[in-house]
């Protein structure tokens, strides 16, 4: 940590301080040097794996599904659902591709459990991070992470003062997985004391098997529009870019549904089922059969 920010300033430093504030980790605010971004989504909406896209495109400093990652940072994945079998495999098929860069840039350590408003707990993790030097640390998912009533206002503030300790102590941004309640629109379970004590918010929508709505909201910044992602089942990366919308965009945004056809590129019956999707979620109109970019 920069132990200059500690000391107060009078109003003539603030004033002629021209100093230029740290380069954001993920741009337009979503990820500043010493927040915290939570994600947060029902079971099954893919949470893992968008925070796992997001955690490797932090490691290579590369932009990913419409998010944009200005420079490398090491991360510190901290993992406590799936093990680590499965999510080494699926770790290696999300990372084919990566640069060398990257390699060394990822860590993930797994648990079972590890109540971070322990003591014991909360030194091995302060351990783990003065070996590892991470400028992002991800707990997956929250719930794994602390011992306290989700529901209590002041045992959950305990919990974050600890994060808020691990931030300033070492200079990092934190990630959380945190998991709706039962009523999904009412936002991450538990008091509402979880819900502010973030800096930005990414809440997951499920809109089909491989569509996901991402809706924002951001503390110190402009919250920007909600957006609509595609999920790559054989690369298990989400993308911003609709195939069918792609296709539209090459041809003037419109065609005609037989034209569709004839270039898009797959077989009938996969162009059939995306060209559905695209219309059901509102991207793609279809009028008599003209498709048109919504």
């Amino acid at each position: 940590m920069d132990q200059s920010s500690i000391y107060p300033k009078t109003l003539r430093e603030i004033l002629n301080d021209s100093t230029e504030p740290p380069t954001p980790i993920v741009d337009d605010g979503l990820l500043l040097n010493g927040t915290i971004l939570i994600i947060v989504g029902p079971p099954k909406s893919k949470k893992t794996f968008i925070c796992q896209n997001l955690a490797l495109s932090i490691a290579a400093g590369e932009d990913f599904a419409g998010f944009s990652i200005p420079k490398p940072k090491k991360v510190l994945y901290s993992l406590a659902e799936g093990g680590y079998y499965p999510n080494r495999d699926r770790l290696q098929k999300m990372a084919k591709n990566m640069p060398e860069k990257a390699l060394d840039n990822f860590m993930m350590s797994t648990f079972s459990y590890l109540p971070l408003d322990e003591q014991e707990p909360y030194e091995r993790m302060k351990s783990l991070i003065e070996q590892s030097k991470p400028k992002v640390l991800i707990f997956d998912p929250l719930i794994r992470f602390h011992n306290a009533d989700e529901n209590s206002a002041s045992q959950m503030s305990e919990v974050f003062g600890r994060l808020r300790k691990l931030i300033d102590d070492y200079g990092i941004s934190i990630i959380l997985i945190h998991h709706t309640g039962k009523v999904e629109s009412k936002g991450g379970r538990g008091t509402s004391a979880i819900m502010g004590e973030y800096d930005s918010c990414i809440t997951l929508h499920t809109v089909n098997k491989n569509i996901t709505r991402l809706n924002y909201d951001m503390r110190h910044v402009e919250t920007p529009p909600s957006n609509q992602i595609l999920f790559d089942s054989n690369t298990l990366w989400f993308g911003n870019n609709n195939p069918v919308v792609d296709c539209l965009q090459k041809n003037g945004g419109c065609m005609d549904k037989k034209d569709f056809f004839k270039t898009y590129g797959k077989p009938k019956s996969t162009s059939y089922k995306h060209l559905k999707s695209a219309v059901e979620v509102g991207t793609v109109s279809e009028v008599d059969d003209l498709l048109q970019i919504v």
